[in-house]
């Protein structure tokens, strides 16, 4: 009697331990198209066979992003209810997970509305469930790290440097080009997130790229750390556009420059940099971002195309240089009324809880979720439209500094941040929790929803600007604020400190 080969589709270990995967798959039939948009396979169920054994073996040969997706493809073609397989049976496998994608129309700059996700989860079954779940409540973006804080790639690079310093080892993304053509065939808008000059991978391989002390001679630290390089070091800006290289031609929509700054944090007065004194900060960083830019095929802009784009370019920057003090400008090097000629998009890391002291006036400045998006928006508002420049801020969706934090906070933000004439937004949760994120989208885009609860505060305006309510006459004087460190500290990060 012959019994049905069964696999339990949770437990990929067990396939491992029975050897799933180690051998060619023999597949009888042919491979023919059918209807022009699905090529299928037909195979013979064969001692051993499994339906994620089978999924996992051949999944290169198809453009599903999972085994998981696979098997589910595979249990609809053959309308299988479990996983039990019969010896002899004939499957048909649909190799192609969908309709070929159309050819790609990006959204319009107010529609762009999206969230962050980490590489790991970007590499799993959980970024197409996120994906949905974005689209359901009327959400179309999805960020996700190309290369992070830590400096390690999330796909596997050609690049000579990355390969020295083994910046890939353990890359989470297997499958990169196949992930953007699954969340285009989901209708997101793709953005690769790539952090620049915070690099520990490169830092700690290459300590001749760090900047050196001034003190000791030896490579600066922040903190104890090694973990920046060098923004005005011609090797350090060549990797990065190499990667820019490899990602541009993965088909992604969009890359995002994240920490395209120089550090504020640690003894910054003892980091000494290669450029000269002739040369200031915010001329390492706008060159930079040009390079960047030059590098991109194509120069298009929201105001229309210079040239014919397949991908745009875009960059976060402290929610404080949009306040545009001179201070915070040479600290960072951010001088965003430069980096905007060469920019498609800006995004001010805008977050209420990242400001400190009486900020305008307020005790309190992360009980004010509504004005900081809306003030910080309108600021760059005049140099955004002097270079048909799209601003997207980053909306904080994670509860640091923030008492009894709830969805309205987010919702809040969002409007202001729309008020302000922000052209779309993106919501940050280093930790991917978007439960609240996603019901204030939904409370935004599809509730109809104008104001909000009345349980956050709106900053009182000035006498001239009526839209936030009623005049201060009290108001202090503005005071400083720390550039945002949430980024290095155990609070979740930032969009990068950027």
């Amino acid at each position: 009697m012959k019994l049905p080969v069964c696999l339990l589709t949770c437990a990929p270990l067990l396939a491992a331990i029975c050897g799933i995967g180690l051998l060619p798959v023999a597949v009888a039939g042919s491979v023919e198209p059918v209807g022009g948009s699905r090529t299928d396979s037909v195979h013979t169920v064969q001692e051993g066979d499994t339906l994620l054994g089978l999924a996992d073996r051949l999944l290169d040969r198809t453009d599903h992003y999972t085994p998981i997706r696979f098997v589910e493809a595979i249990r609809l073609d053959n309308g299988l209810e479990g996983d039990f397989l019969r010896l002899g049976q004939t499957l048909r496998l649909t190799l192609s997970s969908g309709p070929a994608s159309p050819v790609r129309v990006l959204p319009p700059p107010d529609e762009v509305r999206g969230i962050y996700v980490n590489a790991s989860v970007a590499g799993s079954e959980r970024v197409v469930e996120l994906a949905r779940q974005l689209r359901e409540v009327g959400g179309n973006a999805v960020v996700f790290d190309i290369k992070d804080r830590p400096g390690m790639l999330s796909y596997r690079s050609a690049v000579p440097l990355a390969d020295s310093i083994r910046a890939s080892a353990g890359a989470p993304i297997a499958r990169p080009r196949r992930l953007v053509e699954m969340l285009h065939r989901e209708g997101i808008y793709v953005v690769a997130r790539l952090t620049c000059f915070y690099d520990q991978r490169l830092a700690q391989r290459r300590p001749d790229l760090v900047p050196t002390s001034r003190a000791s001679g030896e490579p600066w630290r922040q903190r104890g750390q090694l973990c920046w390089v060098d923004p005005s070091l011609p090797e350090v800006q060549d990797y990065l556009l190499a990667i820019v290289d490899e990602v541009a031609a993965l088909g992604v929509d969009e890359i995002q420059l994240d920490y395209v700054r120089f550090p504020t944090e640690g003894n910054v007065a003892d980091a000494v940099f290669s450029f000269p004194d002739s040369v200031s900060r915010d001329q390492v960083i706008t060159r930079f971002v040009k390079r960047v830019h030059e590098r991109l095929p194509g120069g298009y802009t929201w105001a229309g195309p210079r040239r014919a784009r397949s991908v745009r370019l875009s960059a976060d920057v402290f929610g404080i240089v949009a306040w545009g003090r001179e201070a915070d400008l040479k600290a960072t090097g951010q001088r965003v009324a430069d980096m905007l000629r060469h920019l498609d998009v800006v995004s001010p890391m805008l977050y209420p809880s990242h400001f400190y002291g009486h900020f305008e006036g307020m005790d309190v400045p992360a009980a004010y979720p509504y004005y900081f998006l809306y003030q910080g928006c309108r600021s760059l508002l005049p140099f955004a439209r002097r270079n048909g420049v799209a601003i997207r801020p980053w909306v904080q969706a994670f509860p640091y500094r923030v008492e009894s934090f709830d969805r309205d906070y987010i919702a809040e933000q969002i409007r202001g941040a729309e008020d302000g004439g922000a052209q779309g937004w993106l919501l940050w949760n280093s930790a991917m929790q978007y439960e609240l994120g996603l019901g204030a989208i939904d409370d935004v885009v599809n509730g109809g929803v104008e104001a909000g609860s009345g349980r956050w505060l709106r900053h009182p305006a000035a006498p001239d600007d009526p839209a936030l309510g009623a005049a201060d006459a009290g108001s202090k004087e503005p005071e400083q604020s720390k550039p945002s460190t949430a980024g290095e500290s155990a609070a979740p990060l930032p969009a990068g400190g950027s």
